[in-house]
């Protein structure tokens, strides 16, 4: 009897601290924003919005900044929800996040462009995204399902003669199912755009290009396989008759996931990937500086997370580019460039503290600028790369 009564204390642990936040994922090496492929974890609905039917009755505040900034690993914005049971259906509403946000000021100079000068791609009087909204629904029949509406709206107009009016509206949608082992699921931009209507910017326009993520995965035994695409991609016009700036990024990754549970109170994951990404910046106005960027990677991640006591969840992870690691780049006219991605090693550690059905979690550790092809996927322990992530969660 003892036994058994350890057993389902151990049982309740490893239950509470597999649910946490973006500060886990880090901590463990995953996508902060959709999420992991092969750990359970809250954050795993906004990749699969079916996950919604196993983090009833939650709810979730992640610290971060509170301005409209770009976001970042080392820059979070602040956001959080919660989700509800309703019978045999779930609910949920989710305030700030970005996961949708592909291009939140449309000014950056394209994805397949690292700081050269094709074209900008946007306009920094651009109306900026925030005050984003989701909303959850879903429910299991035999089959889970769920479905995610994303939305975000703003505008703002000056009193003073010949000033731009800005707009900004944001409308995305996800869509995912659970059936036993495998899982499905496609989250797709239905409408993103800003534009600036006034006497010197009419027809200045961002418009997002059929952003989509889409992918696939199956359990099998203690292993997890998977494959997931990912483009993003807009369209900028200067307004007039100028041609339109266009800037697009792909991402194919395949790969398996494993969870070794070490003993009642610890457990170890390890996953590997092939990861393809492809990139292409166009100038309207100059067609012959396009700007093209090809990677191609093997990341490795090992992670492992153990609750030290009743009170304390530690966790930590390792992961690195190995043998695949190549990156190549062509501007214009110009010959094509070919190198090595360098500093691929990332090393995380987080925690969570218990205090009965809530949570705090943390990260500390080094890390990359969300994975967008202008960035380079490098970690240093400095200061001007140190991520810290807190999140406070709570079970009712």
């Amino acid at each position: 009897m003892k036994k058994q009564i350890v057993l389902a204390t151990a049982a309740t642990l490893l239950t509470s601290s597999a649910w946490a936040t973006k500060a886990r994922m880090s901590a463990l090496g995953q996508d902060t924003d959709r999420g992991s492929h092969h750990i359970s974890d809250s954050r795993n609905v906004f990749r699969n919005a079916a996950n919604i039917n196993s983090m009833k009755n939650y709810v979730v505040t992640e610290w971060g900044n509170s301005a409209a900034t770009v976001p970042s690993n080392t820059a979070p914005n602040a956001e959080g929800g919660f989700f509800r049971e309703a019978g045999a259906f779930a609910y949920g509403l989710y305030m700030g996040s970005d996961v949708s946000d592909q291009n939140r000021h449309a000014t950056t100079t394209g994805y397949a462009n690292a700081g050269g000068a094709t074209g900008t791609h946007g306009n920094t009087g651009f109306q900026d995204r925030s005050n984003d909204l989701d909303l959850f629904f879903g429910g299991d029949m035999g089959v889970e399902w769920g479905a995610r509406v994303h939305y975000a709206s703003g505008s703002s107009e000056s009193a003073t003669a010949g000033i731009a009016k800005k707009e900004q509206s944001t409308l995305a949608l996800g869509l995912g199912v659970v059936a036993g082992d495998l899982n499905a699921y496609v989250n797709y931009m239905i409408n993103d755009e800003m534009k600036n209507d006034g006497t010197a910017t009419t027809g200045v326009k961002w418009e997002d290009d059929g952003s989509m993520n889409l992918g696939v995965g199956y359990n099998w035994m203690d292993f997890t396989f998977f494959a997931d695409y990912d483009k993003k991609g807009g369209e900028y016009s200067a307004g007039g008759t100028a041609l339109k700036d266009t800037t697009e990024q792909t991402e194919l990754t395949i790969g398996a996931g494993y969870t070794k549970e070490v003993s009642s109170t610890s457990r170890m994951f390890t996953d590997v990937s092939f990861v393809k990404l492809d990139a292409e910046d166009k100038d309207g106005a100059a067609p012959a500086s396009k700007v093209e960027l090809s990677r191609t990677k093997l990341p490795v991640t090992v992670g492992f997370e153990a609750d030290a006591t009743s009170w304390l969840t530690l966790r930590g992870s390792i992961s690195q580019n190995v043998f695949l690691n190549s990156e190549k780049s062509k501007s214009g006219t110009a010959k094509e460039v070919k190198s090595t991605i360098d500093n691929t090693t990332n090393v995380n550690a987080g925690a969570t503290l218990n205090f009965g059905k809530l949570k705090v979690d943390g990260m500390i550790g080094t890390g990359g600028t969300n994975g967008t092809a202008t960035a380079t996927d490098a970690g240093t322990l400095s200061l001007d790369r140190l991520m810290t992530q807190v999140a406070v969660h709570y079970w009712f």
